[in-house]
């Protein structure tokens, strides 16, 4: 049977707390978004997700902050609520005077400064398939994998600080990733490097 995406993100909170090495900072599970909030976000992001109408309706966002007590790896998730999702980023992510980054819309904003993002399919009426990672003003990498295989690995990587860059080819040579896939082998036992392959 599979666990719903609650249970997954209750299980992985439940996990850390319980790790004698780790302290959890922070947990959020809200209550689903309403059937009415989710078919008028539809209006605003098309209506061709599935994968995230099905998050929605389970959870209106997610929250997890963790560190290990004796060094320094942490962890942020902070999967936004369906009204911030759809919201206007004008000033955040895209400026009047530079607007190449308008369609991008924050998902989960683990820094002040950047972000795995949902990002609108201009001219059509929808979103793109995949998750992108945005730094923001500076760089948009489509990770190349959907809503569903993304949380996959954000649950997989316990929300590692910076770990989605190591799903970008040009990124994953960044120390943040580096230091990802070096320390989660040390930190969890069932950490496979492989599942963070850069698609294509």
């Amino acid at each position: 049977m599979t666990l719903s995406l609650r249970r997954r993100f209750a299980q992985l909170a439940d996990e850390l707390r319980n790790d004698p090495r780790i302290d959890v900072l922070a947990v959020e599970l809200p209550a689903p978004a309403g059937d009415a909030e989710i078919a008028a976000a539809a209006t605003v992001i098309g209506g061709r997700s599935d994968a995230l109408a099905r998050f929605y309706a389970e959870l209106d966002g997610f929250t997890l902050r963790w560190r290990l007590r004796d060094a320094s790896d942490h962890g942020t998730v902070e999967l936004l609520p369906l009204a911030e999702l759809v919201k206007d980023w004008r000033g955040v992510t895209w400026f009047e005077d530079r607007d190449e980054y308008r369609g991008v819309r924050p998902w989960d904003f683990f820094a002040p400064e950047a972000c795995a993002a949902l990002v609108d399919d201009a001219g059509a009426g929808g979103l793109r398939g995949t998750v992108h990672y945005h730094y923001l003003g500076e760089v948009l990498c489509d990770t190349g994998h959907g809503i569903d295989a993304f949380l996959d690995r954000l649950i997989a990587a316990r929300g590692y600080w910076y770990w989605v860059e190591a799903l970008c080819p040009a990124m994953r040579g960044s120390p943040e990733a580096q230091r990802f896939l070096e320390r989660m082998p040390e930190l969890f036992d069932d950490f496979d490097a492989g599942f963070f392959e850069p698609v294509g």
